[in-house]
């Protein structure tokens, strides 16, 4: 092997370890303002909802066991759609939620979002759409369809409330996930 060679190999190799150690620190602050989120939703006031409330229990199991790239873009569209579907204050009314804890809640997801997009960057990008994407978005037209239906009541912010806390909460077990499989 000629001396260049092994430089250029070097190089990918050192490359290659650099961007999986800057998505590791991401995904280690992600726990971190995950648990923020979470703290800030229950502050807005925790709520029981009557009956089920709609969670894609089954495509959180497949995203269990997709690679750590799909596990982090799935992450952030997830929060990109917690973030539209939470940002209609002008709705909020039937809630007595504090608008600035809404606010600062809104804050700290565009801060989770922002941080996983700068991690999707490094990988490449998929040539086509992921089947999560589409279940994804149909879930969370289920839940605006529901705001809607119920005329943004409080109950229905409380499923609402509900489904978001599920997330939040299945979301740190796939970015834990995601950081093992990085890190190895």
């Amino acid at each position: 092997m000629k001396q260049n060679q092994m430089w250029t190999y070097v190089f990918v190799i050192f490359l290659t370890l650099q961007s999986r150690c800057s998505a590791c620190e991401r995904l280690a602050r992600y726990s971190i303002i995950s648990n923020e989120s979470l703290t800030l939703l229950r502050q807005m006031g925790a709520h029981d909802p009557p009956g089920r409330v709609p969670f894609p229990w089954n495509l959180y199991h497949q995203i269990d066991n997709d690679k750590a790239e799909d596990q982090v873009r799935f992450l952030t569209l997830t929060l990109d759609h917690i973030i539209d579907l939470m940002d209609a204050k002008e709705h909020m009314n039937s809630v007595k939620w504090n608008p600035r804890t809404v606010d600062n809640f809104l804050s700290v997801l565009h801060r989770q979002s922002s941080d996983l997009k700068e991690c999707v960057a490094q990988y490449q990008k998929s040539i086509h759409k992921k089947s999560y994407e589409k279940r994804l978005k149909k879930h969370f037209k289920v839940l605006k369809k529901t705001l809607k239906k119920k005329e943004f009541s409080a109950q229905a912010w409380g499923q609402i409330w509900r489904a978001v806390e599920i997330h939040l909460k299945r979301m740190d077990i796939i970015a834990s996930n995601a950081k093992k499989h990085l890190r190895h």
